[in-house]
């Protein structure tokens, strides 16, 4: 190398050098590929997002491309001392969507429960139209705030949504709605359901796979017959009123029952054992192992499903003063539960014999078996000669699959 070539290398170093002492530093990241910078501003909250456009000349207008937005509870709270926040954040998020001129894939309007904002049907309509000419694929609306009137109508423009989250309105379906073809995730909380619209919404999803629906009012039954490819359906219960609330579960695997409301029979009610001949996974939410009438639901419905892999049962029920039900004595066809290979139960202090009981019967029954973890919350009760005496009994426990593991956990 020659003396002039070196000394022109040296030169640029030492100016380098000399910019980095006086606070010229370099810029590593506007260099990252796009999609890296994209995933990077993805993680930043909305404030944050839009700032990044004083960092530098260069930097004005990188976030108007970014394919995901989301409006929550930190940028609602921003405006918790204005009397009347409603015009200052409709004004704001229509001018955030209108700088936009990319893509948007997810969209997220999260609205907190102390939140003093009235969602301006209006305003959202607007912005839902927006979102189905940018390739909105994912949507999330969520008002845990007040209930707002309907559902934006502009929704059923959103042909290319794959996963929308709805809570927080009136659910009501157009008579001319053409469907959600692309819909593969439907997830309903905290909403009201006018009569039929739930069929009526399924029914136009043909390719749906997941389902969420929260129950708060009287409801006389969902039929989801015609969603021939809905297999994983989640439903949560808080009313009273749910008898013969699902019919008609065509090719269900993964189902789970959550309830809210306490000390009642819930789950016979909410689905016969019958419909659940395809499950492969099953979980119970809020049963209680106290009433004989829900370990016979369970027992039945270990029967009738013959392809159940995995059973999961959390029991939060309490004053659990009666004697345990004895399940040994209902007739069981020999090791009937042939493909179970891994149950968990996780109880309170109450209703741990309870528990013990239903999984002498599955321990019994299940030949294929691999794990069943128990997880017991003793809370302040915490008693060491009741924990040996628990560990004792599962050890003597009937089993079998002479591979199943025991694993018994607890926490105070």
């Amino acid at each position: 190398m020659s003396s002039s070539s070196s000394h022109s290398q040296l030169s640029l170093m030492t100016l380098s050098e000399e910019k980095a002492h006086h606070g010229e530093l370099i810029d590593r990241i506007s260099d990252l590929p796009c999609n890296v910078i994209d995933g990077i501003l993805e993680h930043l909250n909305i404030q944050e997002l839009v700032c990044t456009s004083l960092l530098s000349r260069n930097w004005r207008y990188v976030w108007h491309t970014v394919p995901k937005l989301r409006f929550c509870e930190d940028f609602f709270f921003r405006f918790d001392d204005l009397d009347d926040p409603g015009p200052e954040i409709n004004r704001i998020i229509t001018d955030v969507l209108f700088q936009h001129n990319g893509p948007i894939y997810e969209f997220t309007l999260e609205i907190p429960l102390d939140s003093n904002f009235l969602i301006s049907t209006e305003y959202l309509n607007k912005w839902i139209l927006f979102l189905s000419r940018r390739g909105i694929k994912k949507l999330d609306l969520s008002n845990y705030g007040t209930l707002s009137d309907k559902i934006p109508s502009h929704v059923f423009s959103c042909q290319e949504l794959t996963h929308f989250w709805f809570s927080g309105f009136n659910l009501s379906v157009h008579p001319n709605f053409c469907g959600l073809k692309s819909l593969l995730g439907l997830y309903l909380a905290n909403n009201t359901y006018e009569f039929g619209a739930l069929e009526t919404l399924t029914y136009g999803c043909p390719l749906l796979k997941m389902l969420t629906v929260e129950i708060l009012q009287d409801i006389k039954s969902i039929c989801l017959e015609k969603a021939k490819n809905l297999t994983d359906l989640r439903i949560m219960v808080n009313h009273e009123s749910v008898s013969g609330l699902i019919k008609s579960l065509p090719k269900i695997q993964r189902l789970t029952l959550v309830t809210y409301v306490f000390d009642k029979t819930f789950y016979a009610d909410i689905i016969p054992p019958s419909q659940l001949i395809s499950l492969k996974y099953l979980k119970l939410e809020g049963v209680n192992l106290a009433e004989r009438g829900e370990l016979l639901y369970i027992v039945s419905v270990l029967k009738s499903a013959s392809n159940l892999v995995e059973f999961v049962i959390e029991s939060y029920s309490d004053n659990c003063e009666l004697e345990p039900y004895q399940l040994e004595g209902l007739e069981c066809n020999s090791c009937c539960f042939s493909q179970l290979q891994t149950v968990k139960i996780k109880v309170g202090s109450d209703n741990f014999k309870h528990a013990m009981s239903l999984m002498r019967f599955i321990l019994a029954n299940s030949s294929s078996l691999k794990t069943l973890a128990f997880k017991v919350h003793f809370g302040k009760d915490l008693d060491p000669v009741v924990l040996l005496s628990i560990s004792r009994d599962l050890l003597l426990m009937e089993r079998a699959s002479q591979r199943a593991r025991i694993e018994f956990t607890y926490r105070e």
